[in-house]
């Protein structure tokens, strides 16, 4: 048995749908890696971060962390544990949200996820800084 589950995939996204009838049915909405904006600080209503992971056999505790371009953590989620399915080739889903998050300026970030305590995993997210729009002609 491995000592940690294994990360098959992370993913971040504007919005996760569940269907009510098949739980382990999600659907990701607006899968994304960075984003854009004219000024900073900028907010970003809600990112979510969600991770598939190949099954394990006892119970573990995740978190997901933002780090910033300096490496400094600009937001972590609430922990979260995970109960083992009966069967250890079913893939666990794992899903926190960070609402109102802010980036102060541009730059390469990173998402972590952290099992246990340690980091397991992480996908870059790029903040870019866009052109000003030229004013409308009039």
């Amino acid at each position: 048995m491995k000592d940690s589950p294994e990360i098959v995939g992370i993913f971040l996204c504007e919005r996760i749908l569940q269907d009510v009838f098949r739980p382990d049915s999600v659907t990701l909405v607006n899968v994304h890696n960075s984003i854009g904006s004219h000024a900073f600080p900028t907010l970003v209503p809600v990112l979510y971060a969600f991770a598939q992971l190949r099954g394990f056999k006892k119970v573990f505790s995740y978190k997901f962390n933002i780090i910033d371009p300096k490496g400094t953590v600009i937001a972590a989620s609430a922990p979260g544990n995970v109960e083992p399915g009966a069967d250890p080739t079913f893939l666990l889903k794992v899903v926190s949200a960070f609402p109102a998050l802010v980036f102060e300026g541009a730059g390469n970030y990173a998402i972590t996820l952290e099992i246990d305590g340690s980091v397991m995993g992480e996908v870059p997210f790029k903040v870019e800084q866009l052109a000003q729009p030229e004013p409308a002609a009039v």
